[in-house]
């Protein structure tokens, strides 16, 4: 069995008391400026999302590091009412932090759900209640996909100017390579690829990526000319593979227990799934 199947049957056979109501607030310290929909486990944790750059992030935060080390891609899962959604995200150990982007039908599941159950590498399932969640959550997530129910820009490739402009605050650098295109979504416009490790603001204070990079991982960009969405993954060095018909995969590199233990290093490989780019076990 694989182990996302193991943590998911684990949670299922394991829950544990849940907490109150849903709010809305600054949840979580690390994500500053951004107000999230959040419940509070029993234990003291909590399980919120936001609207990060118009699209949904999910995170969870006050877990101990049972494997202490540095930022790392992992998977977690939360399963609402017995329905499991499992997420290739990012563990921050030292914050005690896992967070990505919820997968297709998770926070309409948030939403309609009576209780979610959290599960991440190395720990014990936590519960947490959702009463209050659907009116937290259409507050905070108000608007939030306006970028991906809009109409494809006529020129996609200012869409990334105008974020790139705004994460650095003013002018900025793109490194070459930083930018590139590939038919990922199955019709027949190419999509964009941007990764901000290749990008180099102008105002250095912004950080390495425009703030976009961890200590190990930068957020990838895809940009959709099929549906006008977008959508971010985490990883260093994009690049595309070819599949039949013309069309392209999206190979990314990544480390931790993705790959089977904490220094492990291995290749991602991203297919479209009619929705979004999903990562292939």
């Amino acid at each position: 069995m694989t182990r996302a199947f193991l943590l998911v049957l684990f949670l299922c056979l394991h829950p544990v008391a849940a907490a109150a109501e849903w709010r809305i607030g600054p949840g979580s310290e690390i994500f500053v400026g951004y107000d999230s929909a959040f419940g509070v486990t029993a234990q003291g944790g909590a399980l919120g999302v936001m609207c990060l750059d118009r699209q949904p992030f999910l995170w969870t935060q006050g877990w101990a590091a049972a494997v202490a080390g540095a930022e790392r891609v992992e998977q977690f899962a939360v399963i609402v009412d017995g329905v499991s959604f499992v997420i290739n995200g990012t563990h921050v150990p030292p914050d005690g932090l896992w967070y990505g982007t919820p997968p297709s039908g998770l926070v309409e599941a948030l939403k309609s759900g009576s209780q979610a159950a959290i599960g991440t590498q190395n720990q014990p399932p936590v519960s947490v209640s959702l009463r209050g969640s659907s009116r937290a959550l259409a507050t905070v997530l108000d608007g939030c996909s306006t970028v991906a129910a809009s109409p494809t820009p006529a020129v996609p490739g200012a869409l990334l100017d105008q974020l790139i402009t705004s994460a650095c605050g003013g002018g900025y650098a793109l490194a070459q390579g930083a930018e590139f295109t590939g038919r990922l979504d199955g019709d027949d416009r190419p999509d964009i690829i941007l990764n901000w490790a290749g990008v180099t603001c102008d105002d250095r204070s912004k950080g390495r990526g425009a703030g976009f990079c961890g200590a190990a991982f930068c957020t990838i960009d895809l940009v959709f000319t099929q549906t006008g969405g977008r959508q971010q993954i985490l990883g260093v060095n994009p690049r595309l593979v070819d599949r039949a018909y013309g069309l392209s995969a999206l190979q990314t590199t990544t480390q931790g227990q993705t790959c089977g233990g904490p220094a492990q290093v291995c290749d991602v490989i991203w297919t479209w799934n009619g929705t979004q780019m999903e990562a292939q076990p």
